[in-house]
C-alpha cells in the first residue's frame, strides 16, 4: 500500500501552520506527513498525545491537539 503524499498542514484549517515537535497522533505514527489524509483525522476523530506529558495535555496543562500545539506563544511548544 502506498501512502498519501501529502505535505504538512497543505489542505484544511490548519494549512501552512508548524506544529510542535512533541504533538502525536496515531494518524501521524501511520501516514507520517500526510496524516491530514486519514479518514478518522478528517472526520475530527483523531486523539493527540504530548509525547512530553504521554498525556492528551501539554507540560502547561493546556490541550494537547493540532490548534493548541500550532501556537509558537506555548511555553511547551517547540517548533517542528
Amino acid at each position: 500500500m502506498e501512502l498519501p503524499q501529502v505535505g504538512p498542514h497543505e489542505v484544511g484549517p490548519h494549512a501552512g501552520l508548524t506544529r510542535c515537535i512533541h504533538l502525536q497522533s496515531k494518524a501521524m505514527a501511520v501516514y507520517g506527513e500526510g496524516f491530514t489524509a486519514d479518514p478518522d483525522f478528517q472526520n475530527d476523530l483523531t486523539d493527540f498525545t504530548c509525547l512530553k506529558t504521554g498525556r492528551p495535555l501539554g507540560p502547561d496543562n493546556g490541550p494537547a491537539n493540532l490548534t493548541q500545539c500550532c501556537n509558537a506563544e506555548r511555553d511547551c511548544y517547540e517548533e517542528y
